[in-house]
């Protein structure tokens, strides 16, 4: 069986290194390096235990940080820090001994040829006996920085000893006697301070940052043969037709992919990832991919990668060691707490299992010429993501446990950070970034449009095709539907213009769009224009971008309806298209709310769709469509008593329009149709004390609910003893809870079967008299506010409402 080709790939530069390692360390004399201490004076090397007693005293507890909190826990850091404007080096003379020592550890690290290693002072720690700092991680505080340097002064104590993990790896580095000792090491490296046993720990900290570029091919130390097997590899990825989505690995007929993300071992910062800073292997590995890319007509960037990961795992059996007892009770081998504002999270410390998903999202921020491209996020499949170290032998930044559940659990996801040089080839590359940034995408259609290249235009649309439907849906940016309907009308090819404008939603259009709508309607007919606003109406989506929902787009009908009859041309029957789809889909709603059962849910529902209601048959009345207007009509003032809550609310949501507004919408006849279906439900005389009878609720029809309908319709009888099995009580429990009836359900548990006591409550007498005591206050509301207008309501000649679904 072939091998494939990422996996070659990751393999090949697996093997490929470059000569350092994340942490080194270096001795040097004691000689050069005079300092003083203000509140101390001059210290003496080595350090005197008295002396060194006076430095824990003017110390003030360190703290560290945790995503973007400052935080003081001395159960996670316990050392003192001396700031460094209380630290005076006499510098001249230090830098004869530490610029060569950064010289050697910048060669350790693997750092390229014409760069070099700067130290900056950031701080002075004392640990005194018992003192440590749990593990953590450094952050690079500025965009230079790619380490940190640790200089352990010469002084009689015990224990303190510095370990540094990376990757997999660990180093452990301890004082040496009468030297001063250099520890350096990457800032993505995760470390810690042990235990002082005894004695005191006092330590000089710096930020090591990067300066020079890179002189010569950082290839050069590459074999020519494994440059050549990674363009080969490159080339068969990008020539490998992958399977169609949902199709088993051997069917054919799909595409080959787009990208290739290579992840990277070290994690880096927005503003500090550069080319020229790649840390140790990734630099030459990074190298060999932008060769391999030039060979095969590639552009390669370098990215931010978030990776996600579940996995199945088992909690842990074994015991954990002194840091884990120490804090909560709960911490494990690894936790960490960032020492600056760069986030971190505890580790699990579970044994994991099987992969159970992953997911990448690449931020793009490196092009090839070295500049900045900006954000450009975007998902990557697992068959575009390889790596030669895999994810665990790294350090997650979070992660987070899921126990066993009954259906799922017993998983552990964990998030990670790693750099990533991303490919494509150049002539996918406009799809590429279209498919990270919609919103560019259409910028380049236009401005290509704009300079009269419109063949070239269709030719970069067509490629959005593939992925356009779900990239371009959740793009937020604001004018994004304005720039795509000018766009789509600029391609001058109804297909392509179709796709480009597929992803929207109606509730998207605002006035502002009218004039770029309605002129695509006039390029390219009503036809067309009836199935993309159909398509729009009917896209399902959770959510509305913008956070509009389609009752508060629907409230904006007739301002957009204004707006396209004064666009002109088309601008009228693009109006009624856009009403006629409000209309279909609020007569939807309606049908949906008359069929609730609960009576507090159906009066809400239909209570909420009040103000599209009015909206829509002011939009109708605006651009004249008295048929439309009619259907509506029809349908809302039906010879019922269900859309009460609708109706009434509809004609308060109106008070406030023009009364000619108001007639010519049919409003005024809809408060009348109110009143009068008000006036016949109070014209009925009261329930009478002893009237028991409840309303029989819609819906099944059921041996056992032809049972239930017949106690509740009689007036006389309060309670019913009804012997019923399991399966029958449950259904019967159902319907009354459904339907909010006020009937109390209790189960006698004797007998065979047991026996279902239902008894009416008083609150069937109450429910009644706020019935009308409601029916009484809306009503006087509307004869207050009456206003002259249309007559009567009724269906309008040769119209028909929309049709009904029958009750369930």
């Amino acid at each position: 069986m072939t091998t494939p080709p990422l996996e070659r790939l990751a393999t090949l530069l697996g093997g490929v290194s470059a000569p350092g390692s994340f942490s080194a360390q270096r001795k040097a004399p004691v000689g050069d390096l005079r300092l003083e201490v203000r509140g101390v004076g001059p210290l003496t090397l080595p350090v005197p235990d008295e002396q060194a007693r006076q430095l824990g005293a003017i110390g003030r507890p360190a703290r560290y940080g945790r995503g973007e909190r400052t935080l003081l826990d001395p159960r996670v850091r316990d050392t003192w820090e001396i700031p460094r404007s209380r630290v005076r080096l006499d510098k001249r003379r230090w830098d004869k001994t530490l610029v060569p020592v950064l010289d050697l550890l910048g060669r350790d690290l693997g750092i390229p040829s014409g760069c070099r290693l700067e130290a900056e002072l950031h701080s002075m720690l004392v640990y005194g006996p018992g003192q440590f700092f749990a593990p953590h991680q450094d952050s690079e505080r500025d965009d230079a920085m790619v380490g940190s340097l640790v200089v352990t002064l010469p002084s009689s104590f015990t224990g303190g000893v510095l370990v540094v993990r990376h990757g997999g790896e660990t180093a452990t580095y301890r004082s040496l006697k009468g030297s001063l000792s250099l520890v350096a090491f990457y800032a993505d490296c995760r470390h810690e301070v042990r235990p002082v046993k005894s004695g005191h720990r006092i330590t000089l900290t710096y930020d090591l940052h990067l300066r020079g570029e890179p002189a010569g091919a950082a290839t050069s130390g590459v074999p020519p043969a494994t440059v050549d097997a990674a363009a080969g590899c490159v080339d068969d990825h990008f020539t490998t037709a992958l399977p169609p989505p949902g199709r088993s690995p051997d069917a054919a007929g799909g595409d080959p992919p787009r990208r290739l993300a290579y992840l990277l071992d070290h994690e880096y910062t927005a503003r500090g990832l550069s080319w020229s800073r790649l840390k140790g292997d990734d630099a030459v590995r990074a190298a060999v991919l932008r060769e391999a890319a030039d060979r095969t007509d590639c552009d390669a960037v370098l990215a931010l990668a978030d990776v996600h990961e579940t996995w199945s795992c088992f909690e842990p059996e074994w015991e954990r060691p002194w840091y884990a007892r120490r804090r909560y009770g709960r911490w494990d081998d690894d936790d960490d707490a960032s020492s600056g504002e760069g986030g971190s999270a505890e580790a699990d410390g579970y044994e994991l299992g099987e992969l159970v998903d992953r997911s990448v999202t690449l931020d793009y921020r490196i092009d090839p010429s070295g500049e900045q491209a900006g954000s450009l996020a975007a998902s990557v499949g697992d068959d575009e993501v390889c790596a030669s170290t895999p994810s665990t032998d790294l350090r997650p930044y979070a992660s987070e446990y899921e126990g066993y559940m009954g259906n799922y659990g017993n998983t552990m996801d964990r998030w990670y950070h790693r750099g990533a040089v991303v490919l494509w080839p150049r002539r996918l590359a406009f799809a590429v970034r279209a498919e990270a940034s919609p919103s560019w995408a259409v910028d380049q259609l236009r401005a290509r449009a704009r300079a009269g290249d419109v063949a070239g235009a269709r030719e970069m649309a067509a490629t959005l095709e593939p992925f356009w439907g779900v990239v371009a849906r959740d793009e937020q940016r604001r004018g994004f539907l304005a720039k795509a309907l000018a766009v789509a009308r600029a391609l001058d090819e109804p297909a392509l213009a179709a796709m480009l404008l597929a992803p929207f939603r109606v509730e998207m259009l605002e006035p502002g769009h009218a004039p770029k709508l309605a002129a695509l309607v006039d390029r390219y007919g009503e036809g067309w224009a009836r199935e993309l606003v159909d398509g729009w109406s009917r896209r399902p989506q959770p959510w509305a971008p913008g956070g509009r929902d389609r009752p508060t787009w629907a409230r904006s009908l007739p301002r957009l309806a204004e707006a396209l009859l004064a666009a002109g041309g088309t601008g009228a029957s693009t109006a009624r298209l856009v009403v006629e789809e409000a209309w279909r889909w609020l007569g939807g709603e309606i049908d949906h709310g008359r069929r609730l059962a609960a009576p507090s849910h159906r009066g809400r529902a239909l209570g909420e769709l009040a103000r599209p209601a009015a909206a829509v048959l002011e939009a109708a009345a605006v651009i004249a469509a008295t048929d439309l207007r009619d259907e509506a009509l029809a349908v809302l003032c039906e010879e019922t008593d269900d859309l009460l809550p609708c109706l009434t609310a509809l004609s308060r949501a109106a008070a406030a329009l023009p009364p000619a507004r108001r007639t010519a919408a049919g409003l005024d006849a809809v408060a009348r149709h109110g009143a009068a279906r008000l006036e016949a439900r109070l014209a009925r005389p009261p329930r009478a004390d002893d009237d028991w009878s409840v309303e029989v609720p819609p819906g099944c029809r059921c041996r056992l609910c032809d049972v239930l309908a017949e106690f509740l319709a009689d007036p006389a009888r309060r309670s019913l003893e009804w012997p019923l099995a399991k399966d029958g009580r449950r259904h019967v429990h159902g319907r009354i809870d459904g339907a909010e009836l006020p009937v109390r359900h209790q189960t006698r548990r004797t007998g065979r079967p047991y026996t279902l006591v239902l008894t009416k409550t008083a609150e069937v007498i109450e429910r009644d008299r706020q019935s009308r005591r409601h029916d009484e206050t809306d009503l006087a509301w509307l004869r207050s506010h009456e206003g002259s207008g249309a007559g009567p309501p009724g269906r309008a000649a040769g119209r028909r409402a929309p049709r009904r679904a029958p009750p369930p």
